[in-house]
């Protein structure tokens, strides 16, 4: 049977606002009727803010030998933006903004698919399915991340993903919901050497028992050709945590973003029904959080190549007669590192340079993290003298890896002491720094930021003259709170978010966990003195752990201590 597509997709940075309610009347009068009931797809470029846009920008017209008029794919589509903050912050995290996008209402930092009083709130993917539409996840990120996470589980803690995965194969109230769940996060659903979980279960065996087909490896997912031969529900998980940054991805191991999400909508449409799917391009933001310029640069092209392929699997795919049947957004959920271009180095002495250096990111062969990790490889393969240390940081590291032949002693000596971290976060950083001194790219933070991001639009090019699609993107100008996304998705799919609350909040079902560092206030999150004192003994007590396991860092990032905690390190 013919079916209609809506396509969301959405770039928002940073900041989300004081109430845990609907911003339904902040919403833009819209034509409801041109889009409801049809299906839709979201687009969000995890920690993707407007200079990493102008960064991007800037960077491949160098590439490309492209004059100064050259725009990337999203920039023809800009219509508007939006604004991040959660309850408890002026700058959200992923977890709060994601449930924003999820279902239309506000949270803390670190909450999934649950309120500011730790009570579950139905999802668009979850209404969606209630509706009888097909459902899709697919990102870069492991499955059981914050973003994807926020639209098919329910938890007061992001670290949680062990539940978070339970719930997502359908160990909840609600039951299996998710169709398509592809990505990495392979560590959180198996036990064993290497893994997460400690209470013994196989999630991907329970998976295959309840009849999921399992894609694991590169060419699992090329069997399911390009969407033709998937069945649902479809569960991938192609590596062990995050899939790679795009400038490290080896492609015969990995699919990427583009083709994963080619894939997922060739078997959405196949199945005949309409459908809702998120993809999320996760690892910009993660290369913002190390202030990796390379690794940034390498996801924020690979984004616009996915937009420019669903765009044009839109032209292709709109099968609306009378009226168009895709809309396309894109927004993010935050922006991350706070970047800026022209940094006014310690050398400058107070005269700013007015300039920045694109070539100093084209340079780099690959992402800090990757580097950082291929040093501790180097030295727990044998034991090492410091002169052998000295040289294959130099040569390796930074002249290949980074691209970089103008390094001083000073600093390799640095990197090498870095290096015997056990996270790795120091050295990626002081690898990041080098080329951010010389590229006059500035970070304010290892975290996000709390400025607004973009959201872009687009219908399919046989609709654009159209006066009522014209008049629809015009009501998306303007800016909005995050919670317009999910509201928004909600009415254009018609669909009952209420409903689906009820169910989850009828029973006696455990959604919380213990958490910790929760921040008590909820109100004058705008003055210094409003409750922010009672973050620093965390800061301060914590500082010990930076030593410690990524996952260890990942928490202080979360919860407010990471950059101190770099910044005095290095």
């Amino acid at each position: 049977m013919k079916f209609s597509l809506s396509l969301i997709s959405i770039a928002v940075i940073l900041a989300q606002q004081s109430t845990a309610v609907s911003a339904a009347g902040d919403m833009p009068k819209v034509n409801k009727k041109l889009f409801k009931g049809k299906s839709m797809i979201q687009l969000i470029s995890d920690g993707f803010g407007p200079a990493s846009e102008t960064f991007a920008r800037s960077t491949m017209q160098l590439q490309t030998g492209s004059d100064w008029t050259t725009q990337l794919p999203l920039d023809k589509h800009h219509v508007g933006s939006i604004r991040t903050r959660s309850t408890d912050s002026l700058v959200t995290d992923s977890a709060a903004s994601a449930t924003a996008y999820s279902c239309g209402l506000k949270s803390r930092n670190a909450f999934i698919g649950v309120t500011e009083d730790q009570k579950p709130c139905g999802t668009v993917l979850e209404a969606a399915k209630a509706k009888g539409y097909n459902v899709a996840l697919v990102t870069t990120s492991r499955v059981t991340h914050a973003t994807p996470a926020s639209y098919s589980a329910h938890v007061n803690d992001r670290d949680n993903e062990n539940e978070i995965a339970s719930q997502q194969l359908g160990n909840y109230l609600l039951g299996r919901q998710v169709d398509i769940l592809w990505g990495g996060g392979l560590r959180h659903f198996t036990n064993g050497t290497g893994t997460k979980r400690t209470d013994g279960r196989d999630l991907v065996a329970e998976a295959r028992n309840a009849n999921w087909s399992v894609a694991l490896t590169r060419s699992d997912f090329d069997a399911l050709g390009n969407g033709k031969n998937v069945k649902f529900p479809s569960l991938g998980l192609f590596t062990s945590s995050h899939m790679s940054y795009e400038i490290d991805r080896n492609s015969t191991a990995e699919p990427s973003l583009t083709e994963m999400a080619i894939a997922a909508l060739n078997a959405l449409k196949a199945a005949g029904k309409p459908f809702f799917i998120m993809v999320e391009g996760a690892r910009i933001d993660h290369a913002g959080h190390n202030n990796d310029p390379a690794g940034h640069y390498g996801d924020i092209i690979q984004y616009n190549d996915l937009f420019t392929a669903v765009t044009k699997w839109v032209d292709a795919n709109d099968d609306g007669l009378i009226e168009p049947s895709i809309f396309v957004a894109s927004t993010s959920d935050h922006e991350c590192g706070g970047l800026t271009l022209g940094l006014e180095r310690p050398e400058d002495k107070g005269e700013a340079a007015y300039l920045w250096y694109p070539d100093v990111v084209l340079a780099a062969k690959h992402s800090t993290e990757f580097l950082a990790a291929d040093y501790l490889k180097y030295l727990s393969s044998a034991t090492r003298s410091a002169s052998d240390a000295f040289t294959y940081m130099k040569q390796n590291i930074i002249t290949q890896g980074l691209g970089i032949s103008d390094v001083s002693d000073a600093e390799v000596q640095r990197a090498v002491d870095l290096g015997p971290s056990k996270s790795g976060l120091p050295l990626t950083i002081w690898l990041s720094n080098l080329m951010n001194w010389r590229a006059h790219l500035g970070w304010s933070t290892t975290g996000h930021s709390g400025v607004d991001v973009n959201l872009y639009a687009y219908v399919a090019s046989k609709w654009s003259k159209r006066a009522v699609v014209t008049n629809f993107l015009k009501s998306l100008k303007g800016n909005q709170e995050n919670t317009f996304i999910g509201t928004l998705t909600a009415d254009l799919l018609g669909l009952d978010l209420q409903s689906v609350t009820n169910k989850l909040n009828n029973g006696t079902y455990s959604w919380t966990d213990s958490h910790k560092d929760l921040r008590p206030f909820t109100t004058g999150l705008d003055k210094y003195h409003g409750g922010v004192a009672h973050v620093i003994p965390t800061i301060l007590s914590r500082r010990s752990e930076l030593d410690n396991s990524p996952e260890e860092v990942g928490r202080l990032r979360k919860r407010g201590g990471m950059h101190a905690n770099v910044r005095q390190e290095l």
